[in-house]
Parts: structure tokens; sequence; C-alpha cells
């Protein structure tokens, strides 16, 4: 995950989250853009989008919210998903 130090936060509600989750990957496979989907705390609402480039944050808060936080902020341990993967435990 070296390169995915720009993060969103955002919060998701459970029952919403399959269909928010299948939006996001679809508007970042339209526009060509690769992100990670961060595992969240257990028991969180609350999930972290990464990216390589911090323009590509900043585009996505507009179009879906949250919050740009500092990535480094996060341990490199951090479990890193495919968003294909975190879909199919929904």
């Amino acid at each position: 995950m070296p390169g995915f130090i720009h993060h969103v936060e955002m919060k998701v509600d459970a029952a919403a989250a399959p269909e928010r989750l299948r939006r996001i990957d679809s508007w970042c496979g339209d526009w060509q853009i690769g992100f990670r989907v961060l595992d969240p705390a257990p028991g969180s609402e609350n999930i972290r989008i990464a990216f390589e480039d911090p323009r590509l944050a900043r585009a996505f808060v507009g179009h879906f919210g949250g919050v740009l936080v500092d990535g480094r902020s996060v341990s490199n341990e951090a479990v890193v998903e495919d968003v294909y993967d975190r879909l199919a435990r929904w």
C-alpha cells in the first residue's frame, strides 16, 4: 500500500453499504481511478478509501462526500482489500 496514502473517510450505514460501494466502484472504474477500501475498525460505520493521487481523493470527496484524512496515520499493516472481496462479505 505504499502509494495509497491519500485517504477519504466516510460514514456508511451497514444496510446501504453494498449499493454505495458498487456505485463507488463503478465511478472509479469509469474514470480509471485506482483505489483501495481499507478494512474498518470492528463495529465502525466509517470506511476509508485510499488513493495514490491527492487530486483523485479530492474529486472523490466532491462526488461522494466524506472527509480527507492523513493516510500516514494508518499502520502499514492495515488490511487492504479489493472492493469485490469487501462486497462479497456483505
